[in-house]
């Protein structure tokens, strides 16, 4: 799951800001100095998964059933999970950094829920995935962040993802399918 939705944000930042692989990376790995020494590319797009949490305004306890015949399928609504990102772009230059970070923010600004066209794998759902660019209540507090990363600070997006995950398989259930009528006669009082 996880890494279908990594795929899926890969491939909007490709089709949409437009990222060009062979001079950019886009990686999903923890930003340690380490890390960052190793770097390759004259640019690295970092999208590091750091929380994932129920979104409890989406919760639901509905079932669905579809009918086939004699026999139906219930299945329970799935439930919406918030996978929250830190975006971080590294470069050797300030303002190429400043540059992507610009147009990743616009991109992502335009697609409140994730478009078909780049839903990869597990992603392809009936229900949209939303998303959410460095909303002020669910942002980390950066210095926290950074700190228990070498504690350099590095502008960053906060972008968090609701994906709908589905924990348990459909049952088959019998449906009622003829209604049975019984008519007794009553004896009069004489």
């Amino acid at each position: 799951m996880f890494q279908d939705l990594d795929s899926t944000l890969k491939e909007l930042l490709i089709q949409k800001v437009p990222i060009n692989n062979s001079d950019t990376d886009i990686k999903f790995e923890l930003p340690s100095q380490d890390w960052e020494s190793k770097l390759q590319k004259a640019a690295t797009i970092n999208l590091f998964l750091y929380d994932i949490r129920e979104n409890l305004e989406l919760r639901s306890n509905e079932r669905f059933l579809n009918r086939n015949g004699a026999t139906g399928t219930e299945t329970i609504a799935p439930v919406r999970m918030d996978l929250s990102y830190m975006i971080t772009v590294w470069t050797k230059e300030i303002a190429d950094e400043h540059r992507l970070v610009g147009s990743i923010l616009k991109t992502l600004l335009r697609y409140p829920t994730l478009p078909d066209e780049v839903l990869q794998g597990e992603m392809n759902q009936s229900l949209p995935l939303r998303a959410w660019v460095t909303q002020p209540e669910k942002t980390p507090n950066i210095w926290d962040f950074w700190s228990s990363l070498d504690g350099r600070l590095k502008a960053g997006l906060s972008y968090i993802v609701t994906v709908p995950v589905q924990p348990f398989a459909p049952v088959e259930v019998p449906l009622v399918t003829e209604k049975v009528i019984k008519l007794e006669h009553e004896r009069g009082f004489s």
